[in-house]
């Protein structure tokens, strides 16, 4: 009986200990669903900057990277319940968006400390 408690304790530990490093990214996590964006930012800025864009619609989400609202890092074609990884490379004070084409939505500012945020916000 005590072995199997301490082993459940432990597997507690280990999957709150994984769920809390997803909140805790070294880049960008952006979450589409379909009415709206979840972004989990990472507290330090670094350069390159990792953005990670997973799709949970139903649809292929088609979007693009961009760094001081000219310069295209790349685009995406992400199927649904499926994630790209792109890195970005920044300097201190680039302005980071993804730009939603299809389905459309508005631009997803990613801004470095802002902990988990909603675009757009829950009302």
């Amino acid at each position: 009986m005590f072995y199997l408690k301490n082993c459940l304790t432990i597997l507690l530990f280990l999957l709150s200990s994984q769920a809390f490093s997803i909140e805790s990214s070294n880049g960008f996590i952006v979450t589409g669903n379909d009415d709206r964006f979840r972004v989990i930012s990472p507290e330090k800025f670094r350069s390159p900057m990792e953005v990670i864009i997973e799709n949970k619609t139903l649809v292929r989400l088609i979007g693009k990277v961009i760094v001081n609202n000219k310069t295209i890092i790349g685009f995406t074609s992400i199927e649904p319940e499926k994630y790209q990884r792109v890195m970005v490379p920044l300097k201190k004070g680039d302005l980071l968006h993804f730009i939603p084409l299809s389905p459309s939505f508005q631009e997803v500012e990613l801004i470095v400390g802002n902990k988990t945020y909603e675009i757009p916000p829950k009302k």
